[in-house]
């Protein structure tokens, strides 16, 4: 099936994109909405140039609308319809366990004539960020929730942060907005994204972090690192 990829740039939405791909699907779009001044993206807050560099890196075509949240369903609805039109037959989405999303995206997905596949649904979120780690993805934490662990903003998502992550009793993938993430490898990326100057900063709560310079470059086997502002 020819597929778009509903896309944040974060950890679920990648490995359901890649999930999608080793399924014999086709994942042809990148599909991400921004806000409505069209600098940053509407869910995590990123730069648009950031997701103009993963999609070159992905090697894949970014469609990018611009919502409010008051507008942020018909604004998707009519990046579908226009998808669609190219051919495209259904989304890719990286939904766990939220019941209320799951009903939202099929259900504008059907209103559009298109199919939802959600393939990280049910899954536990410890299971999600071990295998997100074994298909040898790379992401750093760009972005904490107020109360979560300031060392954690820029530290790359591996064993040891799953390990204390558990221990603190906090959902591994981040599903409540504890902290998001920013995919810069993986075995669905054609370069690899690298992040060479960053700083913090707070924003509603949010302590963020906030890339001012970064670039592509070949994949040569270089070993993650931690993003330290």
């Amino acid at each position: 099936m020819r597929l778009f990829s509903s896309f944040s740039g974060g950890k679920e939405s990648c490995l359901a994109l890649w999930r999608a791909t080793q399924g014999g699907h086709r994942v042809e779009y990148l599909l991400t909405m921004l806000n409505t001044t069209g600098a940053r993206t509407r869910g995590h807050g990123l730069r648009r140039e950031l997701l103009e560099a993963q999609a070159e890196a992905l090697g894949m075509a970014l469609l990018m609308g611009r919502a409010s949240w008051r507008g942020y369903e018909a604004a998707f609805k009519r990046a579908m319809a226009l998808l669609k039109k190219k051919g495209v037959e259904g989304g890719v989405f990286g939904d766990l366990w939220l019941e209320e999303h799951r009903e939202w995206v099929e259900r504008v997905c059907s209103e559009v004539g298109m199919e939802a596949l959600l393939p990280l649904w049910g899954k536990a979120p410890e299971e999600v960020l071990e295998e997100f780690l074994a298909e040898g993805f790379f992401a750093v934490i760009v972005s904490l929730k107020e109360g979560m662990p300031k060392r954690w903003l820029g530290r790359a998502l591996d064993t040891s942060f799953l390990e204390e992550a558990r221990a603190l009793g906090i959902d591994p993938c981040g599903e409540r907005g504890e902290y998001h993430t920013l995919v810069l490898d993986g075995p669905v990326f054609r370069r690899r994204l690298e992040i060479l100057e960053a700083r913090p900063m707070r924003h509603r709560g949010m302590f963020s972090l906030e890339t001012l310079d970064f670039t592509l470059r070949d994949k040569d086997g270089r070993l993650p690192y931690n993003l330290r502002p």
